[in-house]
């Protein structure tokens, strides 16, 4: 009888049964924009892009200026008091051209 039943609604069993394509609605209209947006725009554009492309040009440069600063460090204690030596002269030099003005 339930199959009689059903047989002789015709399309409108099948269209309750759906529960009236509700879903695939949510699903076309509001799912799928959302997904699209937050795939191509806020992951894509922002994260992998944006975000990902700043820290990795923050650690390129760390690492480039570490890469010079590991040269100034030769072990030579005569390299160092010269670099203290100067460093006193550019201190005293700004001073007195402070202390003129």
């Amino acid at each position: 009888m339930p199959a009689q039943l059903a047989k002789s609604a015709g399309g409108l069993y099948t269209f309750v049964l759906d529960k009236y394509k509700v879903d695939e609605f949510y699903s076309a209209a509001i799912i799928k924009p959302i997904v699209l947006v937050s795939t191509n725009v806020l992951w894509k554009g922002i994260d992998a892009t944006l975000i990902d492309g700043a820290v990795d040009e923050s650690a390129s440069g760390a690492k480039d200026i570490s890469d010079g600063m590991r040269q100034m460090q030769s072990g030579n204690i005569r390299s160092y008091a010269g670099w203290v030596a100067f460093g006193a002269a550019v201190v005293i030099a700004f001073m007195v051209w402070k202390g003129v003005r």
